[in-house]
Formats: structure tokens, sequence, C-alpha cells
């Protein structure tokens, strides 16, 4: 019941760390590391931060652990892919944007990709979600000036 109230948050915030990729990945070690860790909550109702908590932790983890990893690589002349062209101009709008957000998203610290994950996917305010990840605002400021500068000026299409 918990997981099922829980999970759509937790794979957000996952997904905006890690990648969607990974996200099911964290989105599990986050569970099992909660059910674990039940006895030692003190109170129930922070079950919510509590878990965020635990993922945006076991995020951080995975980005650290990231380059041990073997990553599978997907050919798409494979029997079976789809081809880009089936999909039409929305997937290549949108591969495009995600060309040019998911580097700069990259550069990103975990906290900073925390930060956003709360802030775009439930609505908190920057402080709001700094403060229910215990960092200081400072550290999950994004300074998107000096991100634009550090991607060449590419996000400037993609601002709203």
């Amino acid at each position: 019941m918990l997981v099922e109230k829980h999970a759509t948050e937790t794979f957000r915030i996952a997904a905006a760390i890690v990648g969607p990729a990974d996200a099911a990945d964290v989105t599990q070690e986050t569970f099992v590391a909660a059910w674990q860790s039940l006895p030692k909550l003190r109170d129930t109702d922070a079950f919510a931060p509590w878990v965020r908590r635990i993922c945006v932790n076991r995020s951080r983890n995975w980005l650290r652990t990231r380059a041990r990893r073997p990553r599978a690589a997907m050919a798409f002349d494979e029997p079976g892919t789809p081809a880009m062209s089936d999909h039409g101009a929305d997937f290549r709008v949108a591969a495009e944007a995600r060309a040019v957000l998911e580097p700069a998203f990259e550069s990103l610290t975990p906290d900073q990709r925390a930060v956003l994950a709360l802030h775009y996917s439930m609505g908190l305010s920057i402080t709001d979600a700094a403060d229910a990840l215990g960092i200081r605002v400072g550290t999950g400021r994004v300074d998107r000036d000096g991100l634009a500068r550090r991607r060449g000026g590419r996000l400037a299409g993609l601002d709203r």
C-alpha cells in the first residue's frame, strides 16, 4: 500500500537524478532500503519525506557507481527496433530537446538534480525542495545563465 502510494513520486525523483533508464532500479532499491529500515522510522507521518531522502541518497550512490556498471547499447537497426521515422515529428522534437537538456542536466550535482525533480514533479518551491532534502538553498540553486553558457547557449530556445 505504501509502495503504491509513493511509487510514482519516487520514480520521478529517481528519473530526474539518474535518468529514466536507471530510475526503475533506483526506485526498487529505495523501497527495499525503506522496508529494511522501517522499524527505525519514528514518525510515521514523515514517511513521504523519509522515502524521498532515501531515493535521493540511492540516486547519488547510483551516479557514483555508474561507471562501474556495464551498459548495453541498443542498435536502431536491430530487428524489432522501431525506426525513428515511425514516430513522427513529435519524437524528433523530443529527441532534439533531450539531446540539448541531457548534457546540461548531467553537469548538475545530484543535489541540484534532486531539487529540480521536487520542484518540477511536485510543485515545491526551490526553497521548500531544499528544505525537504535537508540541504542549503544555495546548494540546490541552478545558475541557468551559467548552465546555458557552459552548453554553448543551446538552452535558450527551450526556456518555456
